[in-house]
């Protein structure tokens, strides 16, 4: 379930990172504009900043992307971890019931 929950993380990063991508592309075509008047280029100097932060937005997306992944790696580790130990257990009983084999040697 806790890997589910990781995917569906992972999936929503990916989708904000193509979102980015887009936005990042646009705002370099606007940048690559050539401006006359005073309120063109201040459009395009705002665009400029925007893709700053845009380009900000996609370096911390990256880290949660790679945060997720070491995420599930943890996860799949404690699965395993916990499948392996569990052999260890011994058997299951059913509430009331008494152990097998308990009275065998009588």
């Amino acid at each position: 379930m806790l890997e589910a929950i990781a995917d569906e993380m992972l999936m929503r990063v990916v989708a904000a990172q193509a979102a980015v991508y887009r936005a990042r592309e646009q705002l370099e075509q606007v940048q690559a504009l050539q401006w006359e008047s005073p309120a063109g280029r201040a459009f395009r100097d705002r665009a400029a900043e925007l893709a700053g932060n845009v380009a900000d937005l996609d370096t911390r997306l990256e880290a949660a992307r790679g945060e997720i992944w070491a995420a599930r790696a943890d996860l799949a580790e404690l699965e395993s971890t916990i499948l392996a130990t569990m052999g260890t257990l011994g058997p299951i009983l059913t509430p009331g019931a008494v152990p097998r084999g308990l009275f065998s040697g009588l």
